[in-house]
């Protein structure tokens, strides 16, 4: 076998043996460590096999890797790491119930699950049906993680204000009623509802940010990546996360959806949006004019000038066909990025930059 089969083997083995340390640390600390909403949901034994299995598979990989390959500190560090979560007590964690919730948590459990999910999905997918040929530990991918885990680890505590808007519009201006209608509709119709209203919300705010010079600081972080895969749809600053999302809200509560309808739009939701970024070659044809596609949504991140503030929709493309901001040629764009700018690939940095012009201002 080649040396970077190897090397891939080693950097799989310690991103394993890491998401195999956070849920042992998850599992001994629930109440600052777990969503609540996540938790209710979860078979413990379940994940005790998979924990289990992963520690045994991060350490085998770890030790072949160190044997084999050349990333011999990457795979010193994935045995070292599952041997600690083993030390930790493993898969054998004692949780004592009932969990006394804390108001303030970290969702580390929500990022070890994503990211585990995720990762078997998009990665085989883009190795086989890939757009172009790139690196596995390609640029900018410790700064997208960040961004990831960041973003993720925080959303139990930047919760509060996602939802604040929709529940206030809700309680003082329609005073907490809501349409029959919509809790009459079939669940299924009720989630793709859904996804037009919370779309069409998505689409006015992402137009915004582009428009509004101030508020293009935070989402030019998101537009700075200059490889585009699944992992890349992580680069967002926290600024951009907390209004995008709290502006979705708002209509998708208003109209008083059932609880059952947001918790299957939500997944829905959180697999296109990685799917339009990845790296593969689909084209979908027409359908690309009524549904966001990898396609239509690659040519939003392109660095031509013909297709800057373009395709705003991130799930139904028809919105910009609507309103004239579709663009959408049958070939794939030459290069992403920001046009004729660039700014820091560094994760500290790029958390700073959208008030770093701010404070230059008033110095």
């Amino acid at each position: 076998m080649k040396t970077p089969f190897f090397n891939k083997l080693a950097f799989i083995g310690f991103y394993l043996a890491v998401l195999c340390l956070l849920s042992v640390l998850a599992f001994h600390f629930p109440e600052y460590l777990s969503n609540p909403q996540l938790r209710d949901a979860y078979n413990v034994d379940y994940l005790r096999i998979v924990l289990f299995s992963s520690l045994y598979l991060s350490f085998g990989m770890g030790l072949i890797a160190l044997l084999l390959g050349r990333k011999k500190g990457l795979a010193l560090a994935a045995i070292l790491v599952s041997a600690l979560a083993t030390v930790l007590g493993g898969a054998a964690v004692e949780v004592q119930v009932p969990i006394q919730q804390k108001p303030i948590y970290l969702s580390l459990d929500l990022i070890i699950l994503d990211l585990l999910v995720m990762s078997i999905l998009f990665v085989p997918l883009e190795r086989i049906f890939f757009l172009r040929r790139q690196r596995f530990l390609r640029e900018g991918l410790a700064t997208d993680l960040s961004h990831y885990a960041l973003n993720h680890l925080l959303m139990g505590g930047v919760f509060v204000l996602i939802v604040w808007p929709g529940n206030w519009i809700h309680e003082h201006v329609f005073q907490n009623r809501v349409p029959q209608f919509t809790q009459q509709m079939p669940l299924g119709l009720q989630v793709l509802c859904i996804l037009f209203i919370a779309d069409f919300a998505q689409y006015w705010i992402h137009r915004y940010f582009h428009k509004r010079p101030r508020w293009w600081q935070f989402h030019k972080i998101h537009h700075s990546t200059l490889k585009m895969d699944w992992l890349a749809s992580s680069r967002l600053h926290i600024g951009d996360v907390i209004a995008t999302r709290a502006f979705s809200y708002v209509p998708i509560v208003c109209l008083g959806f059932s609880q059952a309808a947001v918790q299957l739009y939500l997944p829905i939701v959180a697999v296109q949006a990685l799917f339009v970024h990845s790296n593969v070659r689909f084209h979908f044809g027409p359908l690309r004019y009524i549904v966001t596609t990898p396609l239509v949504h690659h040519w939003h991140h392109s660095s031509d000038p013909r297709a800057l503030d373009k395709n705003f929709a991130v799930t139904f493309s028809i919105i910009d066909v609507m309103f004239g901001t579709f663009y959408c040629p049958r070939v794939w764009p030459e290069a992403y990025g920001l046009y004729q700018e660039r700014i820091s690939n560094r994760f500290l940095r790029q958390l700073v930059y959208p008030f770093a012009g701010q404070l230059r201002r008033k110095a």
